[in-house]
């Protein structure tokens, strides 16, 4: 897996309250994709919690909902 400076962070305009999402790239290596309406702090919150996702390979589990069903 890439180190955590090596994962790609995109910024892009999020519908709703949504904050961020981690996902896999078409070379199934991870990306962090974070809303650019939050403040810098927001930002970091957000890099940090989607990271943590990414650390305990909940984006690999196809089964996870962080939201329940």
């Amino acid at each position: 897996m890439n180190q955590d400076s090596e994962i790609p962070v995109v910024l892009a305009k999020l519908p709703g309250k949504t904050h961020g999402f981690c996902c896999l790239g078409s070379d199934f290596q991870p990306i962090i994709v974070i809303n650019e309406a939050l403040s810098p702090e927001q930002k970091r919150k957000t890099y940090k919690h989607e990271l943590s996702h990414i650390r305990k390979g909940e984006i690999w589990d196809e089964t996870y909902n962080e939201y329940g069903d």
